[in-house]
């Protein structure tokens, strides 16, 4: 028997089909873009029939690539990228649908600004308020006032899924925090946020939990998507969560989603929030418990990109990424720690939620060859040091969650998991040792450990995790985390210049 989980991205959709021991069986992806408003550069809009679209063509190719029979699938769940939200009217019909990248919501802050404060990061943990729901929905009123009048649903990219899947309005309390409208205390919705944005509370979905069956496909769903009629859907949660998930995370212990970012997050069985306010708090999936990030911010996809500009002269770009990419292992295994003295500062950075509208300009620093002893730059000193400089933000980060919360352990998961040297690499920048699941796509097991627990195979969602998840060797540090210490404290430095 199989379930499905579903993972709409950043940069795209993807389908996987797994057995509930954990084993995928096919895996179907499609990229997407988003538009760019008229008149409005910083904002970002999708087209949700397009994207509907996309996401029932990798269902489809999914299914038909794992060569089972549909009507053997026993669940799906559904997982996104946080921050995104689909506004819907009475009718169910979409009238906004925007990414987690839509920073409309900078024209209008000053409503939670003014009317809450500092209260608002007490709330909900958030900070700051652009980046979210209310102050989006805040632009709607004051520019677009004929459609904010409209709406009727406010959904998290993956409850939408769930919604065009079900016909139901739900989410979970890690997506539900992701809007900005949830009180973290209680894991409902906040009547301050609420009024301080003027808004009806039943526009919010029912908050359910992940792992639990909340409706099924229906016949519309069914013709769409290829998935049978009546299959049950499941609860999923935030993508960052399901990574979580993924990771068998448990209190205390710190996990670093090595993806197109890299959250670095700690569950507590108890709330913390920082006086400070310069990290983020938010609901766990599971009920009783909190995640405490400090997010790199973009990292993998900063890899990639150095990647594909270091191959835009090649004889055929889209392969030499491809290449360079699957066999970092290979071709980084020479390069010292330090990359021979080279220092990127690209991206990554040590978050702080105060200033979290601050762009550094990128840095690079690497010796003349003007002696013979100067090891030339080269691509792929080049690419060590990106890889060095996202190990350097993770540690940076993980002793900003440190200065507040203990942790006992380190895991990492995601997308730049699939070359050994990451873990490696992270071990001994950190100088402690690393454990990394076997599958990186951390989000799509997550949101399948959900459907595997929602038809139950497993008791629970730790139970099931621990039946799913399974290990790579422990990546101990070695010899080269001595020499880390001197050029982390080198990047630091140049990291903070300007401070």
């Amino acid at each position: 028997m199989v379930v499905v989980a579903i993972d709409a991205g950043t940069t795209g959709v993807r389908c996987m089909l797994v057995r509930p021991d954990g084993v995928p069986i096919s895996i179907s992806r499609r990229n997407w873009d988003y538009i760019t408003p008229p008149d409005l550069e910083i904002a970002k809009e999708f087209d949700p029939t397009h994207f509907w679209h996309l996401i029932c063509t990798v269902v489809k190719e999914a299914v038909k690539t794992s060569g089972i029979t549909p009507s053997t699938l026993e669940s799906v769940a559904t997982t996104s990228q946080r921050h995104g939200s689909v506004f819907l009217d009475a009718k169910g019909k979409e009238v906004y649908a925007g990414p987690n990248i839509d920073a409309r919501g900078a024209m209008t802050q000053y409503i939670i600004e003014e009317s809450l404060g500092a209260r608002y990061h007490e709330i909900t943990g958030c900070w700051p308020p652009l980046m979210f729901s209310p102050s989006r929905l805040s632009w709607f009123e004051e520019e677009e006032p004929n459609l904010f009048e409209s709406i009727a649903h406010l959904l998290p990219i993956n409850d939408w899924i769930s919604y065009k899947l079900g016909n139901i309005f739900v989410t979970d309390p890690s997506s539900g925090s992701a809007t900005g409208f949830l009180d973290i205390r209680q894991c409902e919705w906040s009547d301050e946020v609420i009024e301080a944005v003027g808004v009806s509370r039943d526009i919010l979905p029912e908050i359910y939990e992940p792992g639990s069956v909340i409706g099924e496909i229906t016949t519309e769903a069914a013709k769409e998507c290829g998935l049978p009629k009546g299959l049950p859907i499941v609860q999923g949660a935030a993508d960052t969560h399901c990574a979580l998930l993924a990771s068998d995370a448990q209190p205390n212990e710190v996990v670093i989603i090595a993806g197109s970012t890299a959250p670095v997050m700690m569950i507590l069985d108890d709330l913390y929030c920082d006086p400070e306010q310069k990290i983020w708090t938010g609901c766990d999936l599971q009920k009783g418990r909190w995640v405490l990030e400090s997010n790199a911010t973009l990292t993998g996809a900063n890899l990639e990109w150095v990647v594909r500009l270091l191959c835009d002269r090649a004889e055929n770009p889209a392969d030499c990424v491809k290449t360079t990419l699957n066999t970092l292992d290979e071709l980084l295994v020479d390069i010292p720690p330090g990359s021979n003295e080279t220092l990127i500062g690209l991206g990554p950075s040590i978050m702080d939620c105060q200033r979290i509208t601050d762009v550094k300009q990128a840095r690079m620093r690497f010796p003349q060859p003007a002696l013979p002893q100067i090891v030339p730059l080269t691509a792929k000193t080049m690419i060590h040091a990106v890889l060095e400089n996202i190990a350097y933000a993770a540690r940076g980060n993980l002793e900003q969650l440190e200065a507040h919360q203990e942790f006992s352990s380190i895991k990492t998961i995601g997308g730049m998991t699939q070359s050994k040297i990451w873990s490696i690499l992270l071990a001994n920048v950190i100088g402690k040792p690393v454990h990394t699941p076997i599958q990186p796509e951390g989000s799509l097991i997550g949101a399948a450990i959900c459907a595997v627990k929602g038809v139950g195979h497993y008791s629970s969602l730790s139970d099931s995790a621990k039946n799913m998840v399974k290990w790579r060797p422990v990546s101990e540090p070695d010899g080269r985390a001595t020499l880390y210490e001197s050029y982390y404290t080198k990047w630091k430095s140049m990291w903070c210049e300007g401070d």
